[in-house]
């Protein structure tokens, strides 16, 4: 089985001995990977849609039977079993739908987290900060010409204070080369969003989008 950098970069948020819940699992990949590598024995792997939950069965059972997993139809938390889980992983979706998952998930949902979120990461931290959640690290990946953020983050109930560039860049930028890669796609994003606003004379768009690439700027 083929582990990708982006699987790797979850997996090290991951203690020994935790159980599991994947939310969203798709075909069960992340709990195997975690299991053959002695990390887990033992998941929660749900999923919305029957078909990718039974290829996650069949993984399970060909590439690592001695996972103890239960699989679980649901839409998001909604039909898991609250404590039986230590950590969640909700990876591979746009940061607005990993929003609503928590947010629709309730007290389920207020155990440490693992998110990698595809798209609208800036929504993601918004949500986390205004809701209770600490975010307590970051870690970015590159694979070819995409990058990824991965972000660790549990629930304290308080609700946190955070700039408009921390949306975007998070509070914790290591001094790394992946960060580096990071800043610069959002200085590329930035720099598309102000041609765009000088055209339709939006002032108050093209002001954050020169303050995002001026940020941006001090990475790389």
């Amino acid at each position: 089985m083929t582990v990708t950098k982006r699987i790797k970069a979850i997996e090290s948020l991951v203690p020994y001995g935790t159980r599991l819940l994947d939310v969203g699992s798709d075909h069960a990949l992340l709990p195997i990977s975690l299991c053959l590598s002695g990390v887990i024995s033992q998941a929660v792997i749900s999923d919305i849609n029957q078909g990718p939950l039974d290829s996650g069965k069949r993984n399970v059972a060909q590439l690592c039977p001695k996972l103890k997993a239960d699989f679980v139809l649901s839409d998001g938390f909604a039909n898991v079993e609250k404590g039986s889980y230590d950590l969640a992983a909700i990876c591979g979706m746009g940061g607005e739908l990993i929003a609503r998952i928590i947010n629709d998930g309730g007290d389920k949902a207020r155990v440490p987290l693992i998110l990698q979120p595809m798209t609208h990461a800036d929504d993601l931290r918004k949500y986390l900060w205004e809701n209770g959640f600490e975010i307590k690290e970051e870690r970015f990946v590159c694979e070819g010409r995409r990058v990824y953020c991965v972000i660790f983050c549990n629930y304290t109930g308080n609700n946190s204070r955070y700039s408009y560039s921390d949306l975007y860049f998070g509070k914790h930028r290591p001094k790394t080369a992946e960060f580096a890669a990071y800043a610069k796609k959002l200085a590329a994003a930035a720099e598309k969003r102000l041609a765009g606003c000088s055209v339709s004379g939006d002032l108050a768009g093209a002001a954050e989008a020169e303050s995002i690439i001026a940020t941006a700027k001090e990475y790389f």
